[in-house]
């Protein structure tokens, strides 16, 4: 059969590959050789190189179905006018990912064109930002590129590269074990990628997946993801590596391996696993696992093997990483990452947020909480000391890790029985570490808000502190001024103010005094962040009736204290809720006292509309209705604010109609007052809600 024009030009690429590769100059000695005459099995090209070593060739193409191959097809025409366009308006330094498209070849220059000018439209209005959308269109700026780089969205259709090389492996493997179905031959499958969304990664993860028991005649494949560029994505070698857990030492067979496993551990084969294992005792180390990926999932494989019970699978998998390089322990950008684009460290430093778990160490912490969370004290002496060390190393980033199995640990130091009762024996010097280790890492980190506000994990759940250590605690992370750490602390200081001395009494007595100061202190001059966050937990005590109103009111009638804060505001919305249940009075006077504030705030600085909204406005109005000169004097100071900057008042309908419900001597002449505020903001703003006059 006459071999096709892409056949051909694939066959060449590949014989040059392998010339190039292994030193030895290859031809094409044969074509459609039979390897049985009954079926008439035959594979497309025999090569034999100098020393007459034959490869059988099966060459096959990897696509996508008509529909996916259809929708690239427009795409690519259509970018290609676009970047023409684009190319004329001599815009540059984004990197745009494009919607779907769907028009008409006749039409596609045009349609083009009208983009390229959506395009420049989104530019132009979104300036200075760094990513942003625009009609369907996503821009990434990047400094650098001087022209404009389009890519196909992410966003545009659902892509399974993975499943894609599957099914296309799944169909063709059969036949083409079967076609290389020859004695004295390596036998090779080329794999020519015409799928635009599948990669070479993606064509070993599809493979990682598959029982080559079934395909005992192909020895190698190879992927051309670009035109003669060739990577080996199956080597039986690695394969029955796999099978005899056996260590190894080709290059190119290892590193193909590696990515088998990172995919298979990522899949939770057991196998993978025990290859490792096996290998890995036998060499004493895992250095030659050279892919972090591959050691970030079997980290997280231990966490499988801890919910199997397999406690001492997973230990071993902590003591083998527990010094690895990623992330480097000094700090300094680690190898793959030369320009420190994903140093954690270095943005710990700069106070920026890194909340994400990355890195192998990184996520070997998180295992280390999973076996402490075991109640296994057997395992405890061996990852105390590896926190040890990871608390006194200079990566902030595993400073700050570290901190989630100290909390595991932390909330063990006074257990003596485990669930099921039975009795939780552990080391009670090894408890008393525990108690240490978190004041050490405060002390330490000090001038580190990043790590302190990690460390907040742990007093969350350390909160048996005697006066001198809770002092410390609160004033050092008071003293960070940082809004996440004051936000988080908001639970702790009244916690100490309040409940501690009714707490823990085995411990002794308990002085609240010095936090009392502590807290008020806070409520009244403490930042928004904290006192917003404070102002929700008064709200969870009279919600929960965690105490009688008369121990904790003295705090909430400090909080208007100092001015008007626009976030404790917003929360006193739900305090007003439940104080005009339990101490009305008390509502409508903070209430008043709120109002008052915000009119002079809106007086100093007009711009706090934008900010300012008024919460538990009809709630507290209702206990008001037997005051009219009262309500009176409230709807005025609000019409008044309404009137500066048009903001959020409460319902104008439940405001002006609370009238209906004023003793029948007073109603007419507070209708009356209300219906002259009312049509006064109505001048104002004609959409107003309108209000029933008429009851």
């Amino acid at each position: 059969m006459a071999k096709e024009q892409w056949e051909e030009e694939a066959i060449e690429r590949f014989r040059t590959y392998l010339s190039q590769t292994r030193s030895f100059t290859y031809g094409v000695t044969d074509r459609d050789v039979v390897v049985n005459k009954q079926t008439g099995e035959n594979f497309d090209y025999q090569l034999q190189n100098e020393n007459g070593e034959k490869v059988a060739v099966e060459v096959f193409r990897l696509v996508e179905n008509g529909e996916d191959l259809a929708k690239s097809r427009v795409w690519h025409s259509v970018v290609g006018f676009l970047r023409d366009a684009v190319k004329k308006k001599n815009l540059k330094g984004y990197l745009v990912y494009t919607p779907q498209f769907f028009v008409k070849k006749s039409e596609m220059k045009t349609y083009a064109e009208k983009m390229a000018d959506v395009i420049e439209q989104g530019i132009k209005d979104n300036a200075g930002k760094e990513k942003f959308s625009h009609e369907g269109f996503q821009f990434h700026k990047i400094k650098s590129l001087d022209t404009i780089s389009l890519s196909y969205s992410e966003g545009a259709r659902s892509v399974d590269s993975r499943g894609t090389a599957t099914n296309s492996f799944a169909s063709k493997l059969p036949k083409k074990n079967k076609q290389v179905n020859v004695l004295d031959h390596e036998r090779v499958i080329v794999v020519v990628n015409w799928a635009f969304f599948v990669d070479a990664d993606s064509a070993i993860r599809a493979l990682s997946s598959f029982d080559f028991e079934q395909f005992s005649n192909v020895d190698k494949i190879f992927f051309e993801g670009k035109q003669g560029e060739f990577e080996l994505i199956f080597d039986r070698s690695a394969i029955e590596a796999l099978k005899t857990r056996s260590e190894v030492t080709n290059s190119e067979t290892l590193n193909l391996l590696i990515k088998y496993l990172r995919y298979q551990l990522a899949d939770k084969n057991r196998g993978a696993f025990d290859f490792i294992k096996t290998v890995g005792s036998l060499s004493g180390n895992l250095d030659w696992l050279s892919d972090n990926g591959v050691k970030e999932n079997l980290v997280h494989y231990g966490s499988d093997l801890c919910q199997q019970g397999l406690v001492e699978d997973a230990m071993w998998i902590v003591r083998m990483l527990q010094n690895d390089p990623n992330p480097n322990p000094t700090g300094a950008n680690d190898i793959d990452d030369p320009k420190g684009e994903h140093n954690y460290h270095t943005q710990a430093i700069k106070n920026e947020d890194i909340r994400n778990i990355t890195t192998v160490r990184g996520h070997l912490c998180w295992l280390m909480s999973r076996i402490i969370a075991q109640n296994k004290p057997e395992y405890y002496t061996e990852i105390l000391n590896i926190l040890t060390r990871y608390i006194a190393e200079e990566n902030l980033y595993i400073r700050i890790q570290a901190t989630y199995p100290l909390t595991e640990f932390v909330v063990r130091k006074k257990a003596v029985r485990n669930q099921d009762e039975s009795p939780f024996i552990w080391d009670q010097t090894e408890r008393s570490v525990v108690r240490e280790i978190p004041l050490k890492m405060l002390r330490d980190n000090a001038q580190y808000p990043r790590v302190l506000e990690a460390l907040l994990h742990i007093f969350d759940k350390f909160r048996d502190l005697n006066e001198a250590e809770a002092e410390e605690v609160l004033r050092v992370l008071i003293a960070t001024d940082q809004d996440d750490v004051l936000h988080d602390l908001a639970a702790l200081v009244p916690y100490f103010a309040i409940f501690r001395k009714n707490d823990f009494p085995d411990n002794g007595t308990f002085n609240p005094d010095v936090f009392v100061k502590i807290l008020k202190d806070q409520i009244i001059n403490g930042k928004s962040s904290m006192k917003s966050s404070m102002a929700w937990h008064f709200w969870k005590m009279l919600e929960q009736n965690t105490l009688p109103y008369e121990e904790i009111r003295e705090y909430i009638l400090l909080f208007w204290r100092n001015g008007y804060d626009s976030s404790v505001a917003s929360t006193f919305g739900l305090i007003f809720e439940q104080l005009v249940r339990v101490a009305p009075e008390d509502a409508k006077d903070l209430f008043e006292k709120m109002i008052v504030l915000l009119k002079a705030r809106l007086k100093d600085d007009p711009e706090e509309k934008h900010q300012a909204w008024i919460n538990g406005t009809e709630e507290v109005l209702a206990t008001l209705v037997t005051e009219p000169d009262r309500l009176l004097s409230l709807v005025t100071k609000l019409k008044d604010i309404w009137m500066i900057g048009g903001m959020y008042i409460g319902d104008i309908p439940s405001i002006f109609e609370s009238y209906q419900h004023v003793p029948t001597k007073d109603k007419e002449r507070v209708r009356s007052e209300l219906k002259t505020m009312y049509d006064e903001m109505k001048g104002v703003n004609v959409h107003i809600q309108p209000v029933d006059w008429s009851k």
